[in-house]
This record gives C-alpha cells, sequence and structure tokens, in this order.
C-alpha cells in the first residue's frame, strides 16, 4: 500500500479526525462496538480494494478486553489488534494507520493502543499449530470483508501445540513488562498499573503452564478455571509452582484483567517480587521439560540448549528478516550480525538478554554497568551512540525495540 492511499484515506471527509472531541459512549458496550467499528472502517479506508478481510482478534474478540472510565473518557487496559488479510503481498503504513486509528478513537473519548498486523492468504494456509494460529482461528472474528477467511487455517486440537510455544509466550509477556516497568514512574505493589503489569504476567504463566501439562485453553477466564479444576483434583499434574497458589493468583489476576477490581483483601494480591520468581521458577521448568534438562542448570545453558534445537533454516530466516527489516543495520553491523548468527537466532539473542534483565528487575540496582553494556552488545540492534551510558532501563527500553522491530510480527 502506497503512501498516496494512506493520504487519500486520511485526507477524505470520512477519515478526518475532528478537532472537537466528541461526547464519550456512555457504556463499556457502545465503547466496544465504536473502537471496532472505527478501528475497521480505518483499516478498510486505507487497504483499499485489496484487502480479503480484516479481522478483530486478541482478548477484544474473546470479549475479555478491560475498559475503565477515565474522568469523561474511556481507557483500554491493553490493546485493540486487528489483522489485514490480503490474497497477496501488499505494503501498508501500518504504523502510520494505527496512529490515525487512535488520534480517532481519542477524539471520541476512548484512548486506546491499536495494533494492525498484516497477513496474506498463503500465510493463513500455510499455518503450523501454535497458539496464535490456534487463537486466530478459534476466536477470531471478522469484521469486514470474505466472513469465511478464517477457515483458510488449518484446523488442529491445543494438544497439538509444541510446549515451546508456551515459553516463547511467556518471554514476549516477560518483554512487555520489562518495557512496562522502564517507562513507569512507580514499582510500588499497590499502583494500579503495577498490578495490571503483575496481572498480565499470571495470565501468560497459566497459558504456558496448561501448554506444558496439555490441558490448553484460549480464553482466561477458561484457564482460570481449568487450574481451579486442577488444583482440587487429587491426582493433579506435576508443576513447578504450588497448584493451589498459582490458581488463586491466576484467579484474582483474571478478575483484575476483565472487571478492573481484585478478589479478597489488596494484600492478598500477588507481589511484584513474587510475579518475577514464579516467572523464573516456570520459564526454568518449561525448558527443563521441553529439553529434558535438569531446570536448575544456568539460564545461560538452558537457553543455549534451546537455541541449539532451532533447524538452520530457521535460524538463517530470522536474520534474513532482520537484514530485510533493518537494511541499514544489516549494512552497519553485518560483520557483527555473522558474528551472532554463529550462535544464535535474533529471537533467542532477545530472550537471552530479556530474561537476565527480567529477572533482575526485584533488584534493578545490583546490576552494574559493565554487565548492562554486555548485555546491550548481545542484542542485534545495539545503541545507537556506542559510548552512551547504560542504565537498566535504557537495557530495558532497547531490548523492547528490538523485539518490535525484529521479532513481533514473525515467529522465526
Amino acid at each position: 500500500m502506497t503512501s498516496e492511499t494512506i493520504a487519500f484515506a486520511n485526507s477524505d471527509g470520512e477519515g478526518t479526525v475532528s478537532a472537537t472531541r466528541a461526547p464519550a459512549p456512555q457504556d463499556i458496550a457502545t465503547a466496544k462496538t465504536l473502537i471496532v467499528t472505527e478501528s475497521s472502517r480505518l483499516c478498510a479506508a486505507a487497504a483499499g480494494h485489496e484487502a480479503r478481510a480484516i479481522v478483530l482478534t486478541g482478548s477484544m474478540s474473546r470479549g475479555e478486553a478491560t475498559l475503565k472510565r477515565d474522568g469523561a473518557s474511556w481507557r483500554v487496559l491493553g490493546d485493540a489488534t486487528f489483522l489485514v488479510i490480503f490474497d497477496g503481498p501488499v505494503r501498508l503504513r501500518v504504523v502510520a494507520l494505527e496512529r490515525e486509528i487512535e488520534r480517532s478513537l481519542l477524539a471520541r473519548g476512548i484512548t486506546c493502543k491499536i495494533v494492525v498486523v498484516t497477513s496474506t492468504t498463503a500465510n493463513l494456509r500455510n499455518m503450523t499449530p501454535h497458539i496464535y494460529a490456534y487463537e486466530l482461528r478459534e476466536r477470531g472474528v471478522v469484521v469486514w470483508g470474505d466472513k469465511e477467511a478464517l477457515r483458510l487455517i488449518p484446523r488442529f486440537t491445543a494438544s497439538e501445540i509444541p510446549g515451546e510455544d508456551g515459553w516463547w509466550l511467556l518471554c514476549n509477556r516477560m518483554i512487555e513488562q520489562l518495557q512496562s516497568a522502564a517507562e513507569a514512574d512507580s514499582f510500588d505493589d499497590d499502583c494500579m498499573a503495577v498490578r495490571y503489569r503483575i496481572a498480565k504476567l499470571y495470565l501468560a504463566m497459566a497459558a504456558c503452564y496448561l501448554l506444558a501439562i496439555g490441558q490448553y485453553a484460549p480464553s482466561y477466564r477458561d484457564r482460570a478455571a481449568r487450574l481451579q479444576k486442577l488444583a482440587a483434583s487429587d491426582d493433579a499434574p506435576p508443576a513447578p509452582i504450588p497448584l493451589e497458589r498459582l490458581s488463586r493468583f491466576v484467579s484474582q489476576c483474571t478478575e483484575l484483567k476483565l472487571q478492573g477490581e481484585t478478589v479478597g483483601a489488596p494484600n492478598q494480591f500477588p507481589q511484584w517480587r513474587d510475579a518475577v520468581l514464579d516467572a523464573e521458577v516456570l520459564w526454568r521448568w518449561t525448558l527443563g521439560r521441553i529439553l529434558g534438562l535438569n531446570p536448575s542448570f544456568s539460564r545461560t545453558d538452558l537457553l543455549a540448549a534451546v537455541a541449539a534445537r532451532q533447524p538452520i533454516f530457521a535460524r538463517t530466516k530470522g536474520w534474513v528478516r532482520a537484514a530485510y527489516v533493518r537494511p541499514s543495520a544489516f549494512c552497519r553491523y553485518w560483520l557483527r550480525w555473522a558474528r551472532l548468527a554463529c550462535s544464535m537466532s535474533p529471537r533467542y539473542l532477545v530472550y537471552d538478554v530479556a530474561s537476565e534483565l527480567f529477572f533482575s528487575t526485584p533488584t534493578p540496582d545490583a546490576i552494574t554497568p559493565r554487565e548492562l553494556a554486555a548485555m546491550a552488545t548481545r542484542l542485534p540492534l545495539p545503541p545507537t551512540e556506542a559510548d552512551q551510558e547504560l542504565s537498566w532501563r535504557a537495557v530495558a527500553k532497547l531490548v523492547a525495540h528490538n523485539f518490535h522491530v525484529l521479532l513481533s510480527s514473525s515467529r522465526s
């Protein structure tokens, strides 16, 4: 999609955001409907006649998005994700489109982060069992275009999803929380923003654990209910975290995610330190289960072992894609990338640094500047200034930058 198409869509009378803020919707249902209709309208305007379908995915498609009153307006805790499907490769100016939708919603009294992802029908037909494909096929909602588009995805069961996919999900959520923590003004456990980060992390832990034991469910509610049933069972499966405790925390976090409220007394809600420690235990246990290794091995050894499992084609594909999306970085760092490529793909390099940094969040000051500099050198996209003095926050933001640029829309 060309920039002219985007400009046309933005200059159209329908697409122009009014400088005057419209009255905010009166209730949550109306606000959610407005998010979907306005987002799909602007996506369709930007894509023109080349799009086959526009699909709502993620928590909003499952009816699990959280909206809170923010004065006279509404704020979405999380994001709204839309998949634009084309029959062939098309360049869509995604970032510009996301900002256009966000501005339009803001003018209507809704603050919502918008994520737009593109795919082709060939990509859908070639999808293999993994969490995203499963949830897209089972819970995605076509909001514009071909209502049968998602049937192009091959049908498979949750039990066919590889356990490593849950570990990837946990790592992705850790990076998301790293970025939030780096941008936050407070680490206070009583702060609602921190509690929301804790909730998102425990919900990812629930998905990771259930997938590892073959009990995965595609919604927050179903996962919480499944954990409750397992915790009450006389024949409970092995778990790295006591199931009664994990189930209680996940139920509390599910309530916070869906209702914006906590269950029980505030001091019973899991603390940030609890969440980080539990995430590391599960991170290790899942890798040990996948690899057949003792989870007490060092994180470096576990990460190196799982990276070594990746086929050479997949590793090469990851670096080729990195060069495609960042050609200037490839020209500048090609020798450095060649050296890094001998050990891991971009994904596992980012996961390596992200894990080391994330598990230090209860005591970020314990990491020395030299250690932070060493972490930065292991990332495909280094700091823009070679002599930049690095802080914990700076490296956390650098990890997030590497993830969003190189990994977020890829499975290599």
